[in-house]
């Protein structure tokens, strides 16, 4: 004769798309349901936001890699991609650099060594603050 488990406690019901699990044993009444909450009516009639590339991006400069910072920039859509294609170029350069480290532990200090001899940080410094003074708008 097989054996049969004993009735669940718990049953899962589906209620207005939502799982509600009831307790089979429990003796009091649960609570009353409160009704779900409604978007209030003026952000119904809102019209939706604008995306960034209609509006432009906005970016806070840093000194790290502005002489005038901190300041914000407004980009269009080619400022946008010039910015995306340099961070794309930085992401790779970073990479390469990491692999190199590994590969060669001293490969990985000699382009310190390089950006500050000459002051060639210093010079990539004013040629990104060159770029972005196209693109000023506001000091914070």
């Amino acid at each position: 004769m097989p054996m049969e488990p004993p009735p669940s406690r718990y049953r899962v019901v589906e209620r207005g798309r939502r799982l509600e699990v009831i307790d089979t044993r429990a003796t009091a009444v649960p609570a009353a349901r409160s009704a779900p909450a409604v978007a209030s009516p003026s952000l119904a009639g809102t019209p939706p936001a604008r995306s960034s590339a209609a509006t432009g991006r906005s970016l806070t400069t840093m000194r790290l890699y502005d002489e005038k910072a901190p300041r914000i920039v407004r980009l269009d859509a080619d400022g946008t991609a010039t910015l995306g294609r340099m961070r794309l170029l930085a992401s790779v350069i970073a990479l390469a650099w990491l692999l190199a480290t590994i590969w060669q532990p001293w490969l990985g200090v000699l382009p310190l060594f390089l950006l500050a001899r000459n002051g060639l940080g210093a010079t990539i410094r004013r040629r990104i603050t060159r770029w972005l003074d196209r693109y000023e708008i506001a000091k914070p």
